[in-house]
């Protein structure tokens, strides 16, 4: 089940959709907003941090929730929300995912470049070159 969904969250059209979330989130059609968006109030903060916990809820399956029993399911959910609080954490977070994105694509166009080069290697008179295969680490030291 876990992989199923792991494999249905990461197929290219779901990062598409991320991608233009993210997108229309920072650039609201298509321009940055002229004036920063009005700071959330406590009551709207625990409102949300609420609606997200009952969506994370319903993620589960209920074999897993009676398992577990639903106060430690909605415990674990509460430890997750509150760990995103965190700015380190956060910043890790989206250094992870962005490492596994550009592993992607990497993975991706060294695909499509190798399927070019073979094509071309098999041509009389020309020779392949060969593929760069640095790290995704080489990329990010300072």
């Amino acid at each position: 089940w876990l992989e199923v969904q792991v494999a249905h969250l990461t197929c290219p059209q779901r990062w598409v959709q991320y991608l233009r979330l993210l997108q229309e989130s920072i650039w609201p059609d298509g321009a940055l907003p002229k004036c920063p968006r009005p700071v959330r109030t406590p009551e709207q903060k625990a409102a949300a941090e609420k609606q997200a916990l009952q969506s994370l809820m319903g993620v589960l399956p209920d074999v897993i929730v009676e398992i577990l029993g639903e106060n430690k399911c909605r415990l674990s959910w509460s430890l997750v929300l509150e760990s995103l609080h965190q700015p380190l954490i956060n910043r890790h977070l989206i250094y992870c995912l962005w490492d596994i994105i550009l592993e992607l694509l990497e993975l991706s166009a060294s695909a499509e470049e190798s399927a070019v080069t073979n094509s071309a290697a098999d041509t009389p008179g020309r020779r392949a070159s060969p593929l760069n295969q640095r790290p995704l680490s080489h990329f990010f030291e300072g």
